[in-house]
């Protein structure tokens, strides 16, 4: 009887969170399902690194809206089309992910790995990339 109680606990927890937004459970895609979307079209690539990193390298025609102000530019992106946001590494893009979560953006995923797994991948680059 005392699991059963500890559970629901948890579950209790659990909703207080998500209602809260203080726990987000995004979607994530691989950088190999990224590219059969990419081939097939109709995603919209959202790089949110900041500038210097971008000018170093991107994933072609990505939109580039750095972290910090996609909480004011979000209007600038459609959100009944599917969104895949990176940054260097999935972290600044978890974040973003969440952001436009809490904007009414139902069609987010987080490029798993960011721009290193795609490079690491073979995924076309602009730039150098160094």
């Amino acid at each position: 009887m005392k699991i059963v109680g500890i559970i629901g606990i948890i579950i209790v927890v659990a909703v207080v969170l998500l209602s809260r937004g203080l726990v987000f459970a995004y979607d994530e895609i691989t950088e190999k399902e990224l590219k059969e979307k990419m081939a097939k079209g109709g995603v919209v690539l959202l790089d949110v690194r900041e500038d210097d990193e971008v000018a170093n390298c991107k994933i072609p025609e990505s939109i580039h809206i750095p972290l910090a102000q996609v909480n004011t530019r979000f209007k600038e992106l459609d959100p009944q089309k599917e969104i895949i946001v990176y940054c260097a590494a999935g972290v600044r893009s978890a974040r973003a992910s969440k952001i436009l979560d809490g904007a009414g953006f139902k069609k987010v995923k987080n490029l798993k790995g960011g721009i290193g797994s795609w490079v690491s991948s073979g995924g076309a680059v602009v730039g150098p990339c160094k």
